[in-house]
């Protein structure tokens, strides 16, 4: 049995600029700055679909899909069936991964999930989605991923052989 935990934390409002107020004083300031300018590229990239959401605010959302929206949650990070990270103390999650009008999951997002997690982070699959990528004649996975999701499931397969070696 997996022990998990999920921290449910107040939600963040997205559309507050980061403050200094946010820096942490163990991590040096040149990580901080560019931590800080990947969490920047990765709420432009998701913004058109959706944005990026506390799993506080996820678990409100699915409130009204499910009586355990807590459990729900927590069993699709558990299983890498959403891409969720750490972002100063919080669990994020891209809104994209989600059909936001029913709260069920986009099965071709977690298809590429499920591939590229064994060999990646959470952090840098949603870099992953939102940068550039060869495979996919430079467009961005999560662009790609509406108009040919076989290829972007391709790129990432692709791109996990060659994280592992």
């Amino acid at each position: 049995m997996t022990d998990f935990a999920v921290r449910f934390p107040n939600p963040v409002p997205l559309h507050l600029p980061l403050r200094a107020a946010h820096a942490r004083p163990d991590v040096p300031a040149l990580l901080q700055t560019a931590e800080d300018g990947q969490y920047r590229e990765l709420q432009h990239a998701f913004r058109p679909g959706g944005g990026i959401a506390s799993a506080d605010e996820v678990t409100n959302l699915l409130r009204w899909r499910t009586d355990q929206p807590i459990s729900v949650l927590a069993r699709w990070i558990v299983d890498h069936r959403v891409l969720s990270f750490d972002w100063q103390s919080l669990t994020m999650l891209p809104l994209f991964q989600f059909d936001l009008s029913t709260m069920t999951l986009r099965e071709p997002v977690s298809q590429v999930i499920r591939e590229l997690v064994p060999a990646l982070g959470g952090w840098d699959v949603a870099l992953w989605f939102a940068r550039p990528n060869a495979w996919l004649e430079d467009a961005s996975p999560i662009v790609a991923i509406h108009t040919d999701a076989r290829a972007v499931y391709d790129a990432a397969r692709a791109d996990r052989f060659v994280a592992r070696g």
